[in-house]
């Protein structure tokens, strides 16, 4: 199942580009330009993700997300804005915002932040693009280079799963252990070093940090 994301941008162009972007990730894109638009949508279609401007010519978006939590919708949300001063961005987490990026923004920078959303929300993407090379397909547990599959074993699989999906933070090797072993077979810190090494050789040394005492983080 792909994610369904709204898309509130006046922008045409932009619009555009957003939604050509978002489908060629493997997302459902819908753009809207005003906020009366984006609102009937909602009441129409189950969105997993809001992306909204903040300069509309109806209404702001921090008007239209104000309205929708009114309403009750707890969607996940993120302001697309041009603003830099800290009170606008203020408003927009007063009214329901969790995230937002600021114009001119990198579009893979943005597919990281929908999916961060998605993650905490609890949707489970597939597949889950790791950058521009890489995607997990989530359904079948296998690891994608350019479409074809690399050679990697079920415990790398579930590591990489689990570094991926917590992205720039620390997994803990408690997380890891509850993760990749059952209550009823015994931990091997030889084996988990075996497989960090194994995801190191395709990501390279720099993609996964070991945080001393702590655990590893990956950052490719």
């Amino acid at each position: 199942m792909n994610a369904n994301v709204l898309v509130l941008e006046d922008d045409v162009l932009l619009g555009e580009t957003l939604q050509d972007f978002l489908e060629c990730c493997g997302y459902q894109a819908h753009v809207f330009d005003t906020g009366a638009k984006a609102l009937e949508a909602s009441y129409r279609t189950r969105f997993d993700v809001y992306l909204l401007d903040i300069n509309l010519s109806d209404m702001s978006g921090l008007e239209c997300l104000r309205l929708l939590r009114e309403g009750g919708d707890t969607t996940p949300a993120m302001f697309i804005t041009s603003a830099k001063d800290t009170p606008t961005l203020l408003k927009g987490y007063a009214v329901g915002a969790d995230d937002y990026v600021k114009k001119p923004f990198e579009l893979e920078e943005l597919q990281c932040r929908i999916d961060a959303l998605l993650l905490r929300s609890g949707f489970s993407r597939n597949p889950l693009f790791i950058n521009e090379t890489f995607c997990l397909d989530m359904r079948h547990k296998r690891l994608l280079k350019e479409r074809k599959e690399v050679d990697l074993n079920p415990k790398d699989i579930e590591l990489l799963t689990l570094l991926v999906q917590h992205r720039g933070k620390v997994v803990t090797k408690e997380m890891i252990i509850e993760h990749l072993w059952s209550a009823s077979k015994e931990p091997s810190e030889g084996a988990l070093r075996v497989y960090v090494n194994n995801l190191k050789k395709i990501f390279g040394k720099e993609a996964i940090t070991n945080v001393r005492g702590l655990g590893y983080r990956f950052e490719a």
